[in-house]
């Protein structure tokens, strides 16, 4: 299997978990959500949102277009349609990818007199990595102000997109 395929397959894996993680929150209890942790959660996952944007924004366009990455507030009904938009143009830009450009060199500029320079496949990494401890986060709030979470681990995905790679053996 090619490089960028594993990518790929960890993005598709990160979409159906982005889905399953708005899903927790929008099942925290109406009661719930005038909490602080409540708002907490929702700016973790506009947090989330905001690095995969910002992110390829940089590698693609040189950082052009940045977004705020941690909002002081966000809107839970505002985090579907933002989730949908980022996921196609990801999707668009893995699906153009290919290994050779994995090891290419990108530059962004974090303020006005530093510039920095690191490799796609690095920050792909990094944001795989970067999606399963928010997510985490954020599954440990919803279950403590009384909403349902979901495991949103990669095996747990692997087992119901390849079943019949995974089997159950008795004694011995």
């Amino acid at each position: 299997m090619d490089r960028i395929e594993v990518y790929r397959r960890w993005y598709e894996q990160e979409r159906v978990s982005n889905g399953q993680m708005l899903g927790m929150l929008e099942s925290v209890p109406a009661e719930a959500r005038s909490d602080p942790r409540f708002q907490r959660a929702v700016v973790l996952a506009a947090h989330l949102a905001a690095c995969r944007e910002n992110w390829l924004d940089r590698m693609v366009a040189g950082g052009t277009h940045q977004v705020e990455w941690w909002p002081e507030s966000a809107e839970i009904a505002g985090l579907g349609p933002r989730y949908v938009a980022l996921e196609e143009r990801w999707s668009a830009y893995l699906d153009q990818l290919c290994d050779d450009q994995l090891d290419v060199d990108f530059e962004f500029s974090v303020s006005s007199d530093t510039r920095y320079r690191w490799n796609i496949e690095g920050q792909i990494m990094q944001l795989v990595g970067h999606a399963f401890y928010h997510r985490g986060q954020i599954a440990l709030l919803v279950e403590q102000l009384g909403g349902e979470t979901v495991d949103t681990d990669y095996l747990y995905w692997a087992f119901e997109t390849q079943p019949d790679r995974w089997k159950a053996f008795r004694g011995g």
